[in-house]
């Protein structure tokens, strides 16, 4: 089960993450969201990370050109875009960029992107509130890779881990205040979803 931790916003939460084994990282580019981070920072905490974990640039593009503008400037190596019909998502992922596109927990929603996003990040409510919901609607056998996320936490994520997605994806909760990721909670997260 891979895991990816969202809404880093410093270092040295990044840096804490790789070393606890995290496989993907997510930075928040929704201007006026709480986690929310200039593109600028965003490419100097990716630079300083290792190539062993992937950098994920989390955003809502107007197109495909600002797309591919916005994962070049962020030094980020894949793009989730909560934005986009299915041949703006092609289009990007024609140019070499790996794409995860969010969803709702909807079958035709799911089977609308499953052909031509890299994988389907499955969210309810308005993304980034961590919104909890039945992880059961999702449509898991819609795509190949099936990435969970919404609410989830080290006390919650066995129910969406019996689905078997491709991975998990938390935030807030692995978190003891907004922004800052807890060290005791990640690890507990990690150690979870691995066992």
């Amino acid at each position: 089960m891979r895991v990816k931790i969202c809404g880093i916003t410093n270092l040295e939460d990044a840096s804490m993450c790789e070393e606890l084994g995290v496989d993907a990282v997510g930075f928040v580019h929704f201007p006026g969201r709480g986690r929310s981070l200039p593109l600028e920072t965003i490419a100097g905490i990716c630079s300083s990370l290792g190539p062993m974990v992937a950098k994920v640039l989390v955003c809502a593009p107007i197109n495909p050109a600002e797309a591919l503008q916005m994962i070049d400037r962020s030094n980020a190596d894949v793009i989730q875009v909560h934005s986009l019909d299915p041949e703006g998502v092609g289009e990007i992922r024609g140019q070499g960029t790996k794409v995860i596109r969010a969803v709702p927990p909807i079958r035709s929603e799911a089977l609308r992107f499953a052909g031509v996003a890299d994988a389907l990040l499955f969210e309810h409510g308005t993304p980034g509130t961590g919104t909890p919901y039945d992880f059961s609607v999702v449509p898991i056998d819609a795509c190949q890779r099936a990435i969970i996320a919404g609410g989830l936490n080290p006390e919650n994520l066995e129910t969406a881990k019996a689905l078997r997605p491709y991975a998990l994806d938390v935030s807030s909760g692995v978190e003891r205040k907004v922004g800052k990721k807890d060290p005791g909670l990640v690890a507990e997260f990690i150690r979870r979803c691995k066992s």
